[in-house]
């Protein structure tokens, strides 16, 4: 067990940040995953599916990015990339939600609650913070 007399007064909030970032590198491989095996399985419906799964795979590698190592001339822009993508995906999953309502729509049904698109929104709208603080820790204050 840990001390806080002992422990950095950012220990903890270093090591959430850290966290956070793994967690992108996560749901960055399930994202590039799941972008695969649409494109195997042969993406049905739409050319929206095909963009949903290629843009999956896109922003899944550019999860894995290291930006707390990227120089300085490097990190603005993959920042800027990273911002751009999160939001992106966001319109995405948002699209997608719309198109499966319209879809319950035809069949005479209703859409339940999008549970899961709401937790990868979440995850998506995570990913920029924990980026920046992990490069620049002391913006945080």
């Amino acid at each position: 067990m840990t001390d806080s007399i002992t422990d950095p007064p950012n220990a903890g909030r270093n090591r959430g940040i850290a966290l956070a970032r793994i967690g992108g590198r996560i749901f960055g491989s399930l994202l590039i995953v799941g972008g695969v095996v649409a494109f195997l399985r042969g993406v049905e419906g739409s050319g929206f599916d095909l963009f949903r799964a290629a843009y999956s795979i896109l922003y899944g590698a550019v999860l894995f990015l290291p930006f707390a190592r990227l120089s300085a001339k490097l990190w603005k822009p993959g920042f800027a990339l990273l911002c751009l993508l999160s939001a992106g995906h966001v319109f995405v999953l948002v699209v997608a939600v719309m198109y499966q309502y319209m879809e319950m729509a035809e069949l005479g049904e209703r859409l339940g609650v999008p549970g899961l698109e709401g937790s990868l929104v979440f995850l998506s709208l995570l990913q920029p913070p924990s980026a920046l603080f992990e490069r620049h820790p002391d913006l945080f204050d």
